[in-house]
């Protein structure tokens, strides 16, 4: 199996990193604020690929968006569509296709650590023709050459400090550390970029794109890049 469908196959499951439901919901808290100055004037389409829990998805359309919610682990359209069936303007996807042109915004948040490079070009331009012209992608929590775990443990202990789950985050890291997830990173390793090499992918697939000055997640020394689609 290729290193994406490893992962795939590890995400389809049972599985989850967050230590409990404050975790959770201070994750998408995090991310819906860091998200909320990117937001185009409403009425607008996003769609969060590789989406997870997609607690913000109610945060998104109350703003005025319609959003188009999509995760390839196989199990994770079905339970999406539950939990967000009584839900106004939020709409499950499991095919790209139906996304095709619709998007003003395309979403794409700590996934790529978990592509390999050879795939991500493609991966990207798949999600360029969700979008409209001069519609975005936003890349979020990427990993630089040199990222450590310790880095990672580090950055989730003051997360977890400042939201009042630090004693929960301590055991959850120890299980962590001894679960698949863990045996994974260590086999697999999660994908890294230098943010002059991302750049040029996007370039090449038809994108304007610059660094943001924060990241879209809680760990301040991974990155974010907004990018523009060129009409």
């Amino acid at each position: 199996m290729s290193g994406t469908s490893d992962w795939l196959a590890y995400w389809s499951g049972d599985v989850s990193l967050y230590v409990g439901r404050r975790h959770l919901e201070a994750h998408y808290d995090g991310l819906f604020a860091a998200i909320l100055p990117l937001l185009p004037a409403p009425p607008f389409t996003v769609l969060d690929y590789g989406c997870g829990e997609a607690l913000m998805a109610p945060a998104l359309a109350q703003r005025g968006g319609h959003v188009l919610l999509h995760d390839a682990a196989p199990s994770r359209a079905a339970i999406l569509r539950d939990r967000f069936a009584a839900v106004a303007g939020i709409e499950v996807v499991e095919d790209l296709a139906e996304a095709a042109g619709r998007c003003d915004l395309v979403l794409l948040i700590s996934v790529i650590q978990y592509v390999p490079k050879a795939d991500l070009a493609g991966l990207v331009g798949r999600l360029r023709g969700c979008l409209k012209p001069g519609g975005r992608l936003v890349i979020g929590d990427i990993l630089a050459p040199g990222n450590h775990v310790v880095a990672d443990v580090l950055a989730l202990l003051r997360f977890a400090a400042r939201e009042g789950f630090l004693v929960d985050a301590l055991s959850g890291l120890l299980r962590t550390l001894r679960s698949d997830y863990g045996r994974m990173r260590g086999e697999l390793g999660l994908t890294t970029w230098a943010t002059a090499e991302i750049l040029a992918l996007l370039a090449e697939q038809g994108f304007d794109a610059e660094p943001l000055g924060w990241n879209i997640g809680h760990a301040g020394h991974r990155r974010s890049i907004v990018a523009t689609a060129r009409g």
